[in-house]
């Protein structure tokens, strides 16, 4: 069966240098964006993961990229703070309009052009057709999910999905405009006058691979066909000790609830549940289990570091091997718009454990009691041979 490879990149703001980690692992580092895109049929992001298609799109090598998110000046040219923000009481830190000329200055070669026609530039090795670009956002007035697209997906039973008359920039500009905690008010652009948007990950989409796998089936394919894999940007999962528990950093705190922090916290709630979920809503979606190549479990791999910690031979919670308490620490308190280059570094730290199977992965589905997989992979390196087994059982 020829399987129609979906892509998803998640939100996550710099901590999205994680997937271009990933894609340097699967592609090598010298690899090319449009190299890259060409592997797959349908691309689908968020947020920060809008940033790193558009790097690709860009045709930067997966190096540049890295490169890119590692510099503190670049993502200081995308996160402008504002001259006066007031940090114990949630306002928004980030300048909007400035965000926007970061983003075109980044990508001047690309990034002014329209979607479809950045996509035409790009084809697909096995197809000869162009790669299907696919960027989340939310309209702010409409209060509805918004999807860029470079072509159509449009259908008898599905209705018009019209492509999206905007530049790539302003794409990536209305989707990585996290609201509330971050960017002081919605993205507006030219080629859209009068329409105002968040991030994508207000809709639910800051896991974007159900989003992504439900165009795949709009445009025409047998969801049995799809093959999604989801990269992440990281997210936190500590399991609940009791009351007293130490040490304390290895469990989830119980928080009292109150107007302010629970601003917050819904705030945040955006990068967790529903994101979580999605993966195991794409797997059901394109049929589950049955008639798959063993050892995979799954049309949908998902690749994410958890900072969390593992169970060791007492079968008690600990640190993962090679990391520090204060690494472990930064990591489970640090936002997604990690600036600093400190902490940008603690962040990479991440990565090359997870790549190394020292820091757990995500899987599709994984019990809520133990923590371990159900569908998909503890580790980073299974979830990679999954990948490439799908990719070669065509």
């Amino acid at each position: 069966m020829t399987r129609y490879r979906v892509l998803s990149l998640d939100g996550g703001g710099s901590w999205a240098l994680i997937q271009v980690k990933a894609l340097m692992r699967l592609h090598g580092a010298e690899a090319t964006g449009h190299a890259v895109l060409s592997q797959y049929d349908l691309v689908a992001a968020n947020s920060g993961g809008s940033i790193v298609l558009g790097g690709l799109v860009e045709n930067m090598t997966l190096a540049d990229l890295l490169a890119f998110f590692l510099s503190e000046e670049a993502r200081k040219s995308i996160f402008v703070e504002k001259w006066l923000h007031i940090g114990k009481i949630p306002t928004p830190k980030y300048k909007t309009e400035a965000k926007l000329e970061g983003l075109t200055a980044a990508f001047p070669l690309r990034g002014g052009l329209l979607l479809a026609d950045a996509a035409a530039e790009i084809v697909n090795e096995r197809t000869g057709r162009p790669v299907h670009l696919l960027i989340t956002s939310f309209d702010y007035d409409r209060q509805r999910g918004r999807f860029f697209r470079s072509a159509p997906a449009s259908g008898p039973a599905w209705g018009d999905g019209d492509a999206a008359e905007v530049k790539v920039v302003e794409a990536m500009h209305a989707s990585t405009n996290a609201p509330v905690l971050y960017f002081d008010k919605p993205a507006e652009f030219a080629s859209e006058q009068g329409m105002r948007y968040w991030d994508g990950g207000v809709s639910g989409c800051n896991n974007p691979v159900l989003a992504g796998v439900a165009e795949a089936v709009v445009l025409g394919n047998a969801p049995q066909s799809i093959v999604a894999l989801a990269l992440g940007t990281g997210s936190v999962a500590l399991p609940q000790g009791p009351a007293g528990a130490e040490p304390a950093y290895l469990y989830a705190a119980v928080e009292e609830p109150g107007v302010l922090h629970d601003v917050k916290k819904l705030a945040g709630s955006i990068l967790d549940d529903p994101p979580d979920a999605a993966s195991f809503l794409a797997h059901v979606l394109t049929g589950g289990a049955p008639d798959l190549p063993r050892p995979v479990d799954s049309r949908v791999v998902r690749m994410n570091p958890l900072v969390a910690p593992v169970r060791n031979a007492d079968g008690k919670w600990a640190l993962p091997e090679g990391m520090s308490v204060g690494d472990f620490e930064v990591l489970t308190n640090l936002g997604m718009d990690a600036v600093e280059q400190e902490d940008v570094l603690t962040i990479e730290r991440l990565a090359a454990l997870w790549l190394e199977d020292k820091a757990r992965n995500q899987p599709v589905r994984m019990s809520g009691a133990t923590q371990k997989a159900e569908i998909g992979h503890d580790c980073c390196g299974d979830a990679r041979t999954a990948w490439r087994i799908l990719c070669a059982s065509e």
